[in-house]
């Protein structure tokens, strides 16, 4: 059966922290007028038969002939009951965000993943002219809101280059997101990926060093001591070669100081903590505190990552502290094409808003 084929390739996807963090990303496999596509909820690499919902393509297909609502709000909740409604009977978990795109694509299977290597370009200023340039044959978009949206932009874009070249390709790049990658055969799935991650590799000038570095465990005592004022759980630690770097100044901060994608929103927060400490002498515990209850009254929310300077990186979760070491990775990959290019205002608000990121959140997984 196809769809055990399926499951091992998202096992194998799913437990490579290259491609993807958290169980992230999404799989699908079609067979006749059935989708099978990821469910929200289940990680990659552990899924099994339970974790995809079958769903019915023509009524899929249908869901192009209705309108929705302008506000993104009422849309995506539009969409979604509709969604929900082109389920086969007996199947209860709710689809993946993306699983209108997955329908989308005429191809067998569609792995969709979140590369930090490929979001180093994705996430670049020259993402757009790299991606043209390396890959010709790929579909390349700019900032799209994820869900119908994105969906829908994809469709007109597939058809213009239907029109135009008289192919439908095989590779979309998503500027700020990740890469889906269709083919009628898993074995040419992973060859492309195997391509994709091979082209880029030769355009990188310099990779992340995440060597552990010995921290100042007084101050580092100081500052969890203050935050249990704040929070109850877990706050992991970290400091390696990367993380030095970036905690110097503001200025060097700056390429991790924003959000790439939206699972860098939903697992380390849109925004990290800056917290400068003027000098040796100065308070650290206090310090943090305060820029912590400044950060919460400016954007009506608590950081999941605080970056202290010249100390160390401090994260609500262990989760949360993937989710950034990957934002380091990205921004460091990202210099070989320009630089970071963070998701826009507008872009983060409507993530942070979106009612599908609040339950992924809540779930832990996409």
């Amino acid at each position: 059966m196809s769809l055990e084929t399926l499951i091992e390739a998202s096992h194998y996807y799913g437990n490579d922290s290259s491609m993807v963090l958290l169980g992230g990303g999404n799989t699908s496999y079609k067979e006749g007028n059935t989708l099978y596509v990821k469910a929200s909820g289940y990680s990659l690499g552990t899924i099994g038969p339970q974790g995809f919902v079958r769903m019915d393509l023509a009524k899929m297909q249908g869901i192009w002939s209705k309108s929705y609502a302008l506000d993104d709000a009422e849309r995506e909740d539009q969409v979604l009951k509709d969604m929900m409604g082109c389920r086969l009977p007996g199947e209860t978990a709710r689809p993946s965000v993306e699983a209108l795109l997955h329908a989308l694509l005429p191809f067998t299977y569609v792995v969709h993943l979140h590369p930090a290597l490929v979001n180093g370009v994705t996430c670049s200023l020259k993402g757009e002219q790299t991606i043209t340039r390396m890959f010709p044959s790929s579909l390349w978009l700019g900032l799209i809101k994820p869900g119908y949206i994105l969906a829908e932009t994809v469709k007109k874009a597939m058809a213009s280059r239907l029109a135009d070249r008289g192919e439908t390709p095989q590779v979309i790049f998503l500027q700020n997101h990740g890469v889906f990658v269709g083919a009628d055969s898993l074995a040419e799935v992973q060859r492309l990926y195997e391509g994709i991650i091979g082209c880029i590799q030769k355009e990188i000038t310099r990779c992340p060093d995440f060597t552990p570095l010995q921290m100042d465990g007084l101050k580092v005592e100081k500052v969890i001591a203050s935050l249990k004022e704040v929070y109850q759980g877990t706050v992991s630690v970290a400091l390696n070669k990367e993380f030095q770097k970036i905690l110097r100044d503001e200025k060097s901060f700056y390429p991790v100081s924003s959000a790439f994608t939206p699972d860098h929103i939903v697992y380390s927060g849109f925004k990290p903590l800056w917290v400068e400490i003027p000098n040796e002498e100065a308070n650290v515990g206090s310090a943090v505190l305060q820029a912590y209850e400044l950060y919460g009254s400016q954007y009506g929310s608590v950081p999941k990552i605080i970056c202290v300077q010249n100390l160390a990186v401090f994260a609500f979760g262990e989760n949360a502290l993937k989710l950034f070491t990957d934002t380091v990775a990205v921004s460091v990959y990202s210099e070989s094409f320009g630089g970071p290019l963070f998701m826009d205002e507008a872009m983060i608000d409507f993530i942070r808003t979106w009612e599908v990121e609040k339950y992924r959140s809540s779930i832990g997984s996409k």
